[in-house]
């Protein structure tokens, strides 16, 4: 390379970089249309006990508050409801861009215990929700342009998932490993007024139906009935990885159980 060229290259740098600064700054808040919640693993050994777990919950982007209740029954059966809410505000003094997001599920499912610390459950559950969007992007342009409103959506979906789990409980930990596999479904998706987001939308529209495969890992320290909780949960989407999910979930929170003989319990036979 002579000097000429290298000349010419290293003034082709400040153009890049202005490139990439404008690339940067003319940009959105990003909007994520579906997130996983709370992994359901109460953990049960015999009928009579009442798992309830109020969480804080955080994903890549949409922060929530989660709360989870579980019945143990005779024949090894097991039931229980999760709710989560949530969602993530960006707006500024002159525009609007936020996110609210609302989702309930009702599980149900068998769980045997072996070796007196060990448990293996598996749960199938169906549920629903909505999410209402708000959008803004900055049109920035050398001084001029700003903040622009563009558009809203709202959708609803459900969603049906099959989850096994794994694990050990004692009077002072418990830990378990879970994988679920979960279909989401969009019902309905109504967007308007919108250009920024008019691809992504329009490719959700498109592309309605996604299966998510989500493994898990839960893990409880304290003393009967009271446990301090911690969850990770990834979920990617294997049919429409392109679409704007979150992919991953950590939640902390008490898991109190009531009933049964905490503690000391027999294994099932």
């Amino acid at each position: 390379m002579n000097q000429t060229d290298l000349t010419r290259k290293i003034l082709r740098i400040p153009g890049i970089l202005t490139l990439q600064l404008v690339l940067c700054i003319s940009c959105s808040y990003p909007h994520m249309y579906h997130s996983p919640n709370m992994m359901s693993v109460p953990l049960f050994k015999q009928s009579g006990e009442l798992s309830l777990l109020p969480a804080a919950s955080l994903g890549t982007l949409i922060q929530c508050f989660e709360i989870q209740g579980a019945i143990s029954l005779p024949a090894h059966i097991g039931i229980g409801a999760n709710y989560m809410t949530g969602g993530k505000d960006n707006s500024g003094d002159i525009y609007d861009d936020f996110s609210k997001y609302n989702y309930f599920e009702g599980f149900g499912g068998i769980y045997t215990s072996f070796k007196n610390i060990w448990v293996f459950e598996i749960y199938a559950g169906y549920g629903s929700g909505n999410e209402n969007h708000t959008f803004a992007y900055n049109d920035w342009d050398w001084g001029g342009g700003g903040w622009i409103q563009d558009g809203t959506a709202e959708m609803k979906f459900t969603s049906f998932f099959v989850q096994p789990d794994i694990g050990i409980r004692t009077k002072y930990i418990e830990g378990a490993f879970s994988l679920r596999l979960s279909r989401v479904e969009f019902t309905d998706i109504r967007f308007q007024n919108t250009v920024y987001r008019f691809d992504e939308l329009t490719d959700l529209n498109n592309n309605r139906t996604s299966v998510l495969l989500e493994p898990g890992f839960t893990f409880r320290g304290g003393h009967d009935p009271l446990k301090f909780q911690i969850q990770f949960l990834f979920s990617p989407n294997l049919t429409n990885p392109q679409q704007d999910f979150e992919h991953f979930r950590f939640n902390m929170g008490v898991n109190i159980k009531f009933g049964g003989k905490t503690g000391n319990i027999q294994p099932s036979h």
